[in-house]
């Protein structure tokens, strides 16, 4: 017998948040043009690197420079912030239209498993109370459930909380949005300390810019005592582009 959204699926077939096709949240032909960073990628940040005559380097000008993530072994990202991605981002975090995770999510075990390759636990960056009540529900944790559904792992939402409300990083500086989200994160109690210890932990979130909320977030994993905590997200902005994301 088919589900709930099956059936509704057949009386109000779905149509693509980017491109209007009947079918699919999000279109297979919306789906490939989806495309990863080119590379040669940062092996910290991730970013592609603008190789430049006679040199190179397995990092970009940012980390080597010691601005990249601090606290991360590394952050990973499925796809640019361009094209059909940028509609498809902004229906799942701002216009309610939680099925799409599902379908963007796939496209991150690739990023997965290009350098992260294992885990023993998946952990969404939390919203802040209020900004969760407010919009009704995570889209970085829509995300990593589905993402961690593919790969059979644990998703883990009680251990890490967001403990206080920081300005959205859009328009932020680099050295800005640093400061905004620093402390931002916490453990949820004792007991996570215990869950977090010699774990090997990926933190998912929708959009990453600079992956200073990502790299504030795994802070106190890292004091905790996990093994590793890779940053995982769908997407960031080209160089310099404008985004929605490392908002809360």
């Amino acid at each position: 017998m088919p589900g709930l959204s099956s059936l509704l699926d057949m009386i109000f077939p779905p149509r693509c948040v980017v491109c209007q096709r009947v079918g699919a949240m999000v279109c297979a032909s919306c789906l490939s043009s989806m495309q990863p960073p080119a590379a040669p990628i940062c092996v910290r940040c991730g970013e592609t690197i603008h190789v430049t005559s006679g040199s190179a380097s397995s990092l970009c000008a940012d980390c080597a420079n010691g601005r990249g993530p601090k606290h991360l072994d590394g952050v990973r990202v499925a796809a640019i912030y361009t094209g059909a991605v940028r509609p498809a981002v902004l229906a799942l975090k701002f216009r309610g239209q939680r099925r799409v995770a599902e379908c963007l999510a796939p496209l991150m075990i690739a990023a997965f498993q290009s350098d992260i390759h294992s885990a023993d636990m998946v952990i969404p960056v939390p919203l802040h109370a209020s900004r969760r009540r407010e919009r009704g529900y995570n889209q970085a944790e829509l995300l990593a459930r589905a993402f961690a559904a593919s790969q059979g792992l644990p998703v883990r939402t009680d251990v890490l909380v967001r403990a206080r409300a920081t300005e959205a990083q859009t328009h932020l500086s680099q050295v800005e949005r640093r400061r905004n989200v620093a402390g931002a994160f916490a453990l949820s109690g004792p007991m996570a300390v215990k869950m977090i210890a010699g774990r090997r932990i990926v933190l998912v979130d929708d959009v990453t810019t600079t992956g200073s909320t990502l790299d504030a977030a795994a802070d106190p994993l890292r004091a905790a005592g996990a093994a590793s905590v890779w940053g995982l997200a769908f997407a960031r902005p080209l160089a310099g582009g404008s985004d929605a994301g490392d908002a809360p």
